[in-house]
């Protein structure tokens, strides 16, 4: 065989396994809904609940990532008035045991809608604080750990479609959340005052006793952080598929 031919075969050889390789599969324990189907909402509930065992390992197929623990590389968090806050490798343990009320994909309308629910989440992270927190001036570093019961966030994610190789796909540019109730949150800030333990854990204390209050003033910020981590979960999902992959008619 000559040797251009056989350079042309090793070529075409290897694009046909490139192009294997980027075959795209739906994990085989997932039911497809199709559009017209009568239950379609139903039905997807029905499959964010055959998809939850597999989130605490991720989902490769889906472009899902590790759920237990959940990494974030960076949140800030700038409320104004001199307040600044930025928490950096974000662990976010138990999202996965979420308990979902709502799942409602409205194709015509180019939306998502969700209610769900977190019995607990546990987060660790390595913090920075810098500005006025009720009568604190604060300006300290370190370890952060925090316990969130009974959370729930309800919301409505936007998307818009486009085509990409003659298939049209849904990408979400904004999620807005409706409403979001924190629960009962707990947090130590450790080495807020780093050669003062005790006014460490008395600032811990009172910033505890108040966090509903703190959280309140930190709600718009931490909605946008919320509605950014969402849409870049659940929109890994739909740059994967188009829209008729997910959901054939």
């Amino acid at each position: 065989m000559p040797l251009q031919r056989k350079i042309n075969l090793f070529i075409v050889s290897v694009l046909v396994c490139c192009e294997a390789a980027r075959v795209k599969k739906f994990p085989p324990y997932i039911q497809k809904c199709h559009q017209n189907d009568t239950d379609f909402e139903k039905c997807l509930l029905k499959a964010v609940q055959t998809i939850k065992p597999h989130l605490e390992n991720g989902i490769p197929e889906l472009r899902l990532p590790k759920m237990n623990p959940l990494f974030l590389p960076e949140v800030g968090i700038d409320a104004g008035a001199g307040f600044i806050a930025k928490f950096e490798n974000v662990e976010i343990y138990d999202a996965d045991k979420f308990v979902i009320k709502k799942f409602d994909v409205n194709l015509d309308q180019n939306k998502i809608k969700f209610d769900l629910s977190f019995p607990h989440i546990r987060i660790k992270a390595q913090y920075s604080i810098f500005g006025r927190v009720l009568f604190f001036n604060l300006d300290g570093s370190g370890p952060a750990d925090g316990n969130i019961t009974d959370c729930r966030v309800i919301a409505t994610m936007n998307g818009q479609r486009y085509y990409q190789q003659d298939k049209q796909y849904l990408r979400f540019i904004s999620t807005k959340i409706d409403d979001i109730d924190f629960g009962k949150p707990e947090f130590t800030f450790y080495d807020l005052f780093k050669n003062n333990p005790e006014l460490t854990d008395q600032t811990n204390r009172i910033l505890n006793s108040n966090m509903p209050e703190l959280l309140s003033d930190l709600r718009p910020t931490l909605e946008l952080t919320v509605g950014k981590t969402v849409t870049e979960f659940i929109g890994r999902v739909f740059a994967r598929f188009s829209i008729e992959e997910l959901f054939p008619k």
